[in-house]
């Protein structure tokens, strides 16, 4: 069980297993969906599972990865790789459009996909088990035949499906989302506590927070209660609390309708230049960089 704090929402994200339903086995099983907001819970499968976001924006989340998404977004999810993409509000503008692709490993064995020549792809499902983002390059050069695919059936889909794949596979600009020794720590006992801690944050992410009153919040000892976090999350409460205030930076960022300083009081921090370091540390760039690179991006 992971957890995450959206804007103005406290979540509890309850792992779960989504298997495919029967009536959806096939060899790709691909679907367009045109919802009022991004809903997914926090889950994985058996399946590996390509998104293309079509419209919409929100939080991602790939195995201990967490960022903001917005539209034209092409994320390629391994075997059993908990995920979750979520709107921040439930609102007019929060609408989402998108295409998910889910198959079983069809390059492995001793069928057609087994082939040399599938040689790269086979490469490419492999590294995925981290997560993997393609650039918005491979992205645009993709998403008109993304969508034939999702309005393809029978054997064309299967074509389409290996024309992605071929490309995806040649791409050279994307990136791994979860870290290299991540490793699912799925747990259905004792979560109530993480439920409390976290919807205490939600309430009171923008004041100074202690590990003693969150380990007061889960009737915890500061020790024991440290622990138990990082073995639930795969991260500490600060670490967590900090990406999350830096994410909800981010997303105040692109909205583009405070200022800087203005936003790193408002996502929780009580010093600018620990607004800062925090920020560069965990996006490489300064806030002012993201946010001049997200203007230049759609001028």
């Amino acid at each position: 069980m992971y957890i995450f704090i959206a804007n103005k929402l406290s979540l509890t994200l309850e792992l779960k297993y989504k298997p495919l339903d029967k009536k959806d086995v096939e060899s790709v099983f691909v679907q367009r969906k045109k919802i009022p907001y991004f809903g997914v819970h926090w889950h994985y499968h058996e399946e590996f599972e390509l998104m293309l976001t079509l419209k919409g924006e929100g939080v991602r989340i790939v195995g201990d990865n967490m960022d903001h998404f917005k539209d034209s977004e092409l994320v390629l999810m391994g075997t059993g790789l908990p995920h979750l993409f979520k709107n921040e509000e439930k609102d007019e503008s929060s609408s989402a459009d998108y295409i998910v692709v889910k198959f079983r490993d069809l390059f492995e064995g001793t069928s057609f996909f087994s082939l040399p020549e599938f040689s790269q792809i086979r490469q490419l499902l492999k590294a995925s088990k981290r997560g993997i983002i393609f650039s918005h390059k491979t992205t645009n050069q993709l998403k008109n035949q993304i969508i034939k695919l999702s309005e393809s059936s029978a054997a064309n889909k299967i074509m389409h499906f290996i024309s992605v794949f071929n490309i995806l596979s040649e791409a050279e600009d994307y990136k791994f989302l979860a870290s290299e020794d991540f490793h699912l720590k799925a747990s259905t006992k004792g979560e109530e506590r993480i439920q409390k801690v976290i919807d205490y944050i939600g309430e009171n992410y923008i004041k100074d927070i202690s590990l003693e009153d969150l380990a007061e919040v889960a009737f915890m000892t500061t020790n024991s209660f440290c622990r138990y976090f990082k073995n639930r999350t795969g991260k500490t409460a600060f670490e967590f609390l900090r990406e999350f205030r830096v994410n909800k930076a981010c997303q105040m960022l692109i909205n583009g309708e405070k200022s800087i300083s203005a936003i790193c009081y408002d996502s929780g921090f009580n010093s600018f230049s620990s607004f800062n370091r925090i920020f560069k540390n965990l996006k490489n760039i300064s806030a002012s960089e993201y946010k001049n690179k997200y203007i230049n991006l759609n001028s």
